[in-house]
């Protein structure tokens, strides 16, 4: 049986984006009672677009800085399905404009990596420690 046959015996409404929850020790804390976040694997066409806001490419062409503070804020308004980070009553709750603004509000610098990473993990983009290392 080739690939192709084996490909078409998928059930095509099974394949999804994988979700995960993710609980956020601190805001659990804060609240007294148990905060998770919902998250989706991002699709390679928004996740190269959201890579594109974030790099700041010379005249030349080449990449001049990536600035992986936006990277990871913008990944976490377009991965996090639940809270919606763009919710009107959010922003305007916590006094924010942007859902950038409530994420900074929200998370603390550690947090904003931890579920950076969560999210790229689920959309496929797994780093290696040996990776970094070398």
């Amino acid at each position: 049986m080739s690939l192709v046959d084996k490909l078409l015996q998928l059930d095509a409404a099974k394949i999804k984006m994988p979700e995960k929850e993710v609980e956020m020790k601190r805001l659990s804390k804060l609240l007294g009672e148990k905060v998770v976040f919902k998250i989706r694997a991002i699709d390679g066409q928004r996740y190269a677009d959201i890579q594109r806001l974030a790099i700041d490419i010379s005249n030349k062409g080449n990449v001049k800085d990536i600035d992986m503070y936006k990277l990871q804020v913008l990944t976490i308004i377009e991965g996090v399905v639940d809270p919606n980070l763009k919710d009107k009553r959010l922003l305007e709750h916590f006094n924010c404009t942007t859902p950038e603004e409530l994420v900074k509000k929200l998370l603390l610098a550690g947090e904003i990596t931890d579920l950076y990473n969560e999210i790229t993990a689920l959309s496929g983009y797994e780093v290696e420690v040996e990776d970094i290392k070398n």
